[in-house]
């Protein structure tokens, strides 16, 4: 066996273990039944990724040095800990058996959801042939995500320029560190940095996403061949699962957001009572990813205070989101010390500059316009795929969310310190790509019963 065989027989042993122990531990968040098992392993490895780097984490903090051993065990109490604390049970599927009444009156489509099935299967296979071929490559990986997973994995520590502006500016210290300690963490357990093999995180991550997608549309209340026409969709989804986003941080981020809108959506209509768990560890994770993940979490805290219900429920729900997201970014702040926004001009917001702004939203969104004419085809699709579904409270939150998101894309170069046309230039279609499983989710809900 080769050297560079051996590195991804050892990276895949190394997301297999994480999946399967994060797939035990998520009775924690999610009832263990046949119902809720394919949603559970897209949780499971995401969550396996977690551990690793809260393990990670923990190692730095108490100067234990991070290797196979305490990762391994941190892996075997997460997984222990679901079979100890296991979730209750759903509520009665209603929606689901629905759904499978429907497919039984008509017949399931059997030639479709064997080509879904097969797309789905090519679009992973071309995903990890794009992420793996070659190391990672894209300059954020190289300055910012990577560098810091390989000086935290090299030193054992938290690199001191990461308090340093001055020096290590250029590497965005108000990041979230939780990407750099999954890599640092995965190095560690294998026992070597290869950004080659660590690229098979992406396409694991990837799965995750379809699996969660697939698993929550059947749950409540999609069809099998709507919810794999979606996932099919999805899984052919270049802008998002490309070469040059593999080693930064949308896929990721992209993955937390869909388990945020769908914990959220279940939160809001009482599936099932871990539902608000599901809530709270999605708050965590996305912010624990990027600064968006805060924002997001803050508008899913208040869609919930919108939501139906008693206002001390509302309220209850808003703070299980936002309070695990916020105490996310004030243990990445207490890491890392004050960082400002490096590619923003917040003085811009005050009273004395509101004069300047006018023009430069202005000139954001014509920015935003003229990037959205190569896409002019793929939107109109989507807007016609909006069209043909029917208002649906747990899919048009997902959406919600989506929007806001979009909205604080477009809105966000105005205040960039190079100007709005660089930052739009440069972010914004990897951002935007990021939200497609997010509006995946919320498109394909809304057609349920149509």
């Amino acid at each position: 066996m080769t050297g560079l065989a051996a590195a991804f027989g050892l990276m895949a042993a190394v997301v297999v273990a994480a999946a399967l122990a994060g797939f035990a531990g998520t009775r924690l968040v999610f009832p263990g039944t046949r119902e809720a098992i394919l949603e559970r392993a897209g949780w499971g490895i995401f969550a396996g990724f977690a551990v690793l780097a809260a393990a990670e984490a923990m190692c730095l903090a108490t100067g234990i040095r991070p290797g196979p051993v305490a990762l391994a065990a941190s892996l075997l109490v997460f997984a222990a800990s679901g079979w100890m604390f296991s979730a209750r049970l759903f509520a009665p599927a209603v929606a689901s058996r629905r759904a499978r009444e429907r497919e039984r009156e008509r017949g399931i489509l059997l030639a479709v959801t064997a080509a879904a099935a097969v797309a789905i299967f090519t679009g992973i296979l071309l995903y990890a042939l794009r992420a793996a071929t070659e190391p990672m490559w894209s300059n954020d990986f190289l300055a910012i995500w990577g560098l810091k997973g390989k000086t935290i994995h090299a030193a054992s520590a938290l690199p001191a320029w990461l308090r340093d502006p001055a020096i290590g500016g250029f590497s965005h210290p108000e990041y979230p560190l939780g990407l750099p300690l999954l890599f640092a963490a995965v190095a560690s357990l294998a026992g070597q940095w290869d950004d080659q093999a660590m690229a098979l995180l992406y396409p694991a991550m990837q799965i995750a996403t379809l699996a969660v997608l697939y698993g929550w549309l059947t749950r409540r209340g999609a069809s099998r061949p709507l919810a794999l026409s979606a996932c099919a969709l999805l899984a052919f989804f270049e802008p998002l699962y490309s070469g040059f986003l593999t080693g930064l941080a949308e896929v990721p981020l992209s993955l937390a957001m869909l388990l945020l809108g769908t914990a959220l959506s279940d939160a809001l209509d009482g599936t099932d009572p871990a539902a608000v768990r599901r809530l709270a560890a999605a708050g965590f994770l996305a912010a624990s990813v990027k600064n968006e993940g805060l924002f997001l979490s803050a508008v899913a805290a208040a869609v919930a205070f919108a939501g139906p219900g008693r206002l001390a429920r509302r309220m209850a729900l808003g703070a299980a989101v936002f309070g695990p997201a916020l105490a996310a970014k004030v243990l990445s702040r207490l890491a890392t010390g004050p960082a400002p926004l490096r590619d923003f001009d917040m003085s811009l917001l005050s009273f004395a500059r509101l004069g300047e702004l006018a023009p430069r939203l202005a000139a954001a969104l014509e920015a935003a316009i003229s990037m959205a004419g190569p896409a002019a085809v793929g939107l109109a699709a989507v807007a016609i795929l909006l069209a043909c579904g029917r208002r649906t409270p747990a899919a048009d939150r997902l959406l919600i969310l989506a929007a806001a998101c979009t909205a604080a894309y477009v809105v966000l170069p105005a205040l960039a310190v190079r100007g709005p046309e660089w930052l739009a230039t440069t972010t914004l279609y990897r951002t935007t790509a990021a939200l497609a499983p997010l509006a995946a989710a919320g498109i394909a809900g809304r057609m349920r019963e149509a």
